[in-house]
């Protein structure tokens, strides 16, 4: 593996970003990247993947690859806002999501998502080739990585998610599966609530030494669902879970829904209706 040049963070990032607690460092994840952009070349990735598509270092190079080449953007995404979308039923076709970004990769909260190797994933990279309709994705635990690459368009009609309840860790394919409904969640989330996506961030002056010349401007970071909390109903019952006619703790999910507007309403726009965590409460007699 090629050494990463000197100032190779300038070279490949947009900017500095500060540090959020509760997430990775962004730096790192950039390291990451950096560790693969400057040890290959674009046409022999092709050329790799052409030759044995179902590879997965060959995907996760090559998503690695186009992630620096883009510099490296990114969102950091809210714990509530992650929780709330595994659990609703979000059925899309996937060839119609508006993509927002074709390459980047979203900041995952710490602990939340975690590998069948029990650690965590602390995000996951994205690149979308629109020329020829494939869509790559990798993540990472700090050890493994995860990936797929897949092409979008007739023989891929419908993705249905999956949900925590299902998942079996001990099967890759599975986890697969789960990494991607996550990932693809969160894109359809970016079109159909785009107040949730943040389009500027501030400039953040921070002095790493004791003189002015040693100060650096950072970035806030730019977030999916910040300020987002999960929408509770009802109280908690002080009495415990075991009481008679006390409902126990549940999720009402949420879904989709295909909502007409506009003139004579003949338009439609993907409307998310968000889960709510129902706190209990007396049954109504």
């Amino acid at each position: 593996m090629s050494k990463k040049p000197r100032g190779w963070f300038n070279e490949i990032v947009i900017r500095p970003v500060v540090h959020v607690d509760g997430y990775e460092s962004y730096e790192k994840m950039c390291g990451y990247v950096a560790d693969f952009y400057y040890s290959s070349e674009e046409q022999k990735l092709l050329r790799q993947l052409r030759t044995n598509p179902t590879e997965s270092m060959n995907i996760t190079l090559y998503t690695l690859f186009k992630v620096g080449q883009a510099k490296c953007p990114a969102y950091w995404v809210n714990n509530d806002l992650l929780s709330a979308l595994m659990q609703s039923n979000l059925d899309i076709e996937v060839e119609n999501l508006q993509w927002a970004m074709k390459t980047g990769f979203f900041m995952l909260p710490t602990g939340v998502i975690i590998s069948p190797e029990k650690r965590s994933i602390n995000a996951i990279f994205w690149h979308f080739d629109t020329d020829n309709n494939f869509l790559y994705w990798t993540a990472m635990d700090g050890v493994s990585f995860f990936c797929r690459r897949f092409k979008i368009g007739d023989e891929v009609i419908k993705l249905t998610y999956t949900d925590v309840q299902d998942f079996n860790p001990q099967v890759i394919a599975e986890f697969n599966e789960y990494l991607q409904s996550i990932f693809l969640r969160l894109i359809l989330i970016m079109e159909c609530r785009p107040e949730l996506v943040d389009t500027t961030s501030e400039v953040v002056r921070v002095n790493k030494g004791f003189g002015k010349a040693q100060a650096q401007d950072f970035y806030q970071p730019l977030w999916l669902g910040l300020g987002y909390r999960l929408k509770r109903e009802g109280t908690q019952s002080s009495e415990g879970s075991g009481t008679h006619g006390t409902k126990s703790v549940h999720w009402r999910r949420g879904f989709l829904r295909n909502q007409p507007y506009g003139e004579g309403r003949q338009q439609r726009k993907l409307v998310w209706i968000e889960p709510v965590l129902v706190m209990g409460g007396k049954e109504s007699s």
